[in-house]
């Protein structure tokens, strides 16, 4: 099971098996520039468990001494191994910033990693398990996603958000490519490579994240905390009840041209007023979204708990039904729209039955669920074949969007909780290098502005 990625070959995989001295690789869930992702299992009297397993290499794609010193990374060809060294800093900082955060149920659950020196050459082979789970984008495709599902994704990433608000950091890059879903539909929040902590004196942001999801005070540099994250995820949740389109996006097309979202980003970041989300029937939950959203940040919810507080009134409302406008990823047609009557693959679970038998599943196997912590998602960023076709088109148009970022971003294409290009190591031929109290924090991205 080797992988042949751009000029360099990756370790074959399976001379480092069984990894952990009992984890099995079992298939290849998705690859990328820098490595591929697996889905691994160990037998343990009898039972059978399974995790994903991300192994990332460096260098990776087209990446060696001679395209590093033309990009003027480093200065030698003596230089190179302290530049891959840096990247597996990188790679080593993020991990041990979210073990932190290790425990919690809206947070994708790290396990372990192990990173190997490359036998023949520089540079590492790097594994990373962590547990087995489902894309939102996937998830959307195969499931009916109507307003309580909305309900129940925002209520459970503001529990994450609450969480990253008690360490004082905020994630930066909220989207459904960096949130999934686990076999009893309990959301979780993953993908901390663009993740920062505050400091007391922060009075401006490094421009990072995805444009299309992004506050309008990040996109400027200017100072921001945790109700950018906010502002994000309420984006998500307006996208999920507009069709999947944007904010002045239309929605009378199944296709987005990357013009169209450049314009609707810049009305969107200049502060016009947002227009209603148009398969959303539930006007107290269209006004808790377009709070959410609100251009100012003290016109916003100001803390997670807030917007959770907003959201579980309007789950527990005798008014609120599940019946309300299917609005999964297919369905940014009005065609796709009118069909309502065709059956799901199978349906999202019941909001307040999946709360009694989440809690009997953690019961049951609390150390597996409760007892794992989050690393680094190492989300995609080199294209999606899954995707729908709307949100694959307006995702890549944000390289488009400003000049002196030409950042490029897509949404993840594997089911599991991990993809194939690290958040880390999306391209070894920019670092930006930022500080984290105590330590330094390298996060290598594309060409952004610092």
């Amino acid at each position: 099971m080797q992988e042949k990625i751009g000029g360099n070959v990756m370790s074959d995989i399976m001379a480092f098996s069984p990894l952990w001295g009992e984890w099995h690789i079992k298939e290849l869930i998705g690859k990328g520039s820098f490595g591929a992702v697996y889905r691994a299992e160990k037998t343990e009297y009898g039972n059978t468990y399974t995790s994903a397993v991300k192994h990332i290499s460096i260098p990776g794609e087209n990446v060696n001494a001679e395209s590093l010193i033309a990009d003027g990374l480093v200065p030698d060809e003596k230089s190179v191994p302290l530049y891959y060294d840096t990247v597996r800093d990188s790679i080593i900082t993020e991990i041990n910033f979210c073990y932190t955060l290790r425990g919690n149920t809206n947070i994708v659950s790290y396990e372990d990693h192990c990173i190997i020196p490359k036998k023949n050459g520089d540079g590492y082979d790097i594994f990373i398990r962590m547990e087995h789970l489902t894309a939102l984008p996937k998830y959307m495709r195969e499931h009916h996603f109507d307003e309580a599902c909305v309900i129940q994704l925002g209520m459970d990433i503001c529990a994450a958000l609450e969480v990253l608000d008690k360490h004082r950091i905020i994630h930066r890059d909220i989207k459904p490519a960096n949130i999934f879903v686990n076999s009893v539909g309990v959301y979780k929040l993953g993908d901390f490579g663009e993740s920062k902590v505050l400091s007391g004196n922060n009075t401006g942001m490094t421009v990072r994240g995805t444009y299309t999801f992004m506050s309008p005070e990040i996109s400027r540099g200017g100072q921001a905390d945790i109700r950018a994250d906010i502002y994000s995820l309420g984006i998500v949740m307006y996208r999920l009840l507009n069709g999947n389109k944007a904010p002045f996006v239309p929605n009378d097309s199944k296709t987005v041209d990357a013009s169209v979202v450049e314009a609707a980003n810049i009305r969107r970041f200049r502060g016009e007023s947002l227009p209603l989300p148009q398969y959303c029937r539930n006007k107290a939950l269209a006004d808790v979204i377009m709070k959410a959203c609100a251009f100012a940040p003290e016109n916003r919810y100001q803390k997670p708990a807030e917007l959770h507080k907003a959201l579980e009134a309007l789950q527990d409302s005798p008014s609120h039904t599940d019946t309300a406008e299917t609005v999964s990823a297919t369905a940014v047609s009005p065609s796709a729209h009118a069909n309502k009557n065709t059956p799901a693959t199978s349906p999202a679970p019941n909001n307040k039955k999946r709360t009694i038998l989440t809690a009997a599943v953690i019961g049951a196997v609390a150390v597996g669920i409760a007892g794992c912590i989050m690393v680094p998602m190492l989300t995609a960023r080199h294209g999606d074949d899954n995707i729908d076709t709307s949100m694959r088109n307006e995702e890549r148009s944000d390289s488009n969007f400003s000049a002196v970022s030409g950042e490029t971003v897509s949404d993840i294409p594997t089911e599991s909780a991990v993809s194939a290009d690290s958040s880390s190591v999306r391209s070894l031929k920019t670092l930006t290098i930022q500080s984290l109290p105590q330590k330094t924090d390298y996060t290598a991205g594309e060409t952004l502005v610092t």
